[in-house]
C-alpha cells in the first residue's frame, strides 16, 4: 500500500489520462468531481439525505476495528480524492553537470547587477 498519498484540496485541478470518470471533461476540479459524485449517487439512490450526503462533507460519525488493535476507535469517515506524485529523480541540468546552482552565471546577471545600482539598462 502506498502511503504517500496526500488528501488535495477543493480548488486543486486534475486531469486524468483515462479511467472511467464521474465528470464530462477529463480535467476538472475536486469540487466538480465530488459534485459529479453526489448527482451519480442520487440517480442511484435517490435523494441524498443529510446522512447520505456527508460521505462528501463532514463525514459520517462511525467507529473502526483495525487489524491488532483491542477495541474500536470512534471517529468519522468521508470519501476525499488523494495524490501522489510519480517518483521521478529530476536533477538541474547544471546539477547534472557537477555544476552547483549558486555557482552559474545566467544572462540577466549584468541587467540585474545594473538595476541594483541604480542604472537603467538602454533599450536602444
Amino acid at each position: 500500500m502506498n502511503d504517500n498519498f496526500k488528501n488535495l484540496e477543493h480548488e486543486d485541478v486534475i486531469t486524468v489520462y483515462s479511467g472511467q470518470i464521474f465528470v464530462s471533461s477529463r480535467t476538472f476540479t475536486v469540487d466538480e468531481f465530488i459534485a459529479a459524485m453526489m448527482q451519480a449517487t442520487k440517480k442511484q439512490i435517490g435523494e441524498l439525505t443529510d446522512g447520505k450526503e456527508d460521505w462528501f462533507g463532514e463525514g459520517l460519525d462511525c467507529k473502526i476495528l483495525k487489524p491488532g488493535a483491542k477495541s474500536w476507535q470512534r471517529g468519522k469517515v468521508r470519501l476525499t480524492l488523494e495524490f501522489t506524485p510519480e517518483n521521478l529523480d529530476v536533477v538541474d541540468a547544471n546539477e547534472a553537470n557537477g555544476l552547483p546552482q549558486s555557482k552559474i552565471d545566467s544572462p540577466l546577471d549584468d541587467i540585474r547587477q545594473k538595476m541594483h545600482s541604480g542604472n537603467q539598462p538602454n533599450n536602444s
